[in-house]
């Protein structure tokens, strides 16, 4: 019994760490991309994302090696990322992918951070449509209620950005796609795994 309860606990230590890490991540890159685009004046969204992606890509496969290399201390999934089939099926992600990395970049090269997370926030919306859409499932009217004040919200960043005189036209509708790829990149994903039944590795190798 103690020790189905300390193996919960290391398996909730470890969610909280990995959910933390992300988030950390996450936040970091946003201003570090921030500063690229706009304090520095690098005019190379589409090059900041290839960049990116290379590096989360070798990463990945630096991991792989180290699997291999140390079994008993590093675990990471066999996959086939090059088969004819994984190319297929990922490659509807991949162009999602690509697309919310490129919009949230060009988002973030004409508006503030604290905007850009104004903008992301309608990827709820987007996914509650798509997931109705295209996955046919039907949400709750707390939920619609919910979106209901996110959209409200947003209309009032925006406005609030018009009275201060920063509100840049081409960063809204960057944002608004931004949330869009990522509202797609999600279901597109979903319906990957909940269809294939593969594991997580295929679409991230």
């Amino acid at each position: 019994m103690n020790e189905d309860k300390e193996s919960l606990f290391q398996k909730y230590i470890t969610i909280f760490l990995v959910v933390s890490g992300y988030w950390i991540i996450s936040i970091a890159t946003v201003f570090v991309n921030k500063q690229l685009l706009s304090e520095l004046n690098l005019d190379a969204p589409m090059f900041i994302a290839f960049y990116q992606t290379v590096i989360s890509a070798l990463i990945c496969y630096i991991m792989k090696i180290l699997s291999k290399l140390y079994p008993d201390k590093i675990r990471f999934p066999e996959s086939k990322p090059f088969h004819l089939e994984t190319i297929k099926n990922v490659l509807p992600l991949s162009v999602m992918f690509l697309s919310m990395i490129v919009t949230n970049n060009l988002c973030l090269k004409y508006v503030s951070v604290a905007f850009y997370y104004i903008g992301r926030s309608l990827t709820t919306i987007f996914n509650v449509i798509f997931t109705f859409l295209i996955l046919g499932e039907k949400t709750s009217g707390k939920c619609i209620f919910c979106c209901g004040l996110i959209i409200f919200g947003f209309y009032l960043g925006v406005d609030q950005e018009n009275i201060a005189g920063s509100l840049s036209i081409s960063g809204t509708i960057f944002g608004v796609l931004g949330s869009l790829s990522l509202s797609l990149y999600s279901i597109f994903t979903k319906r990957y795994y909940v269809g294939t039944n593969y594991n997580t590795s295929r679409g991230s190798t």
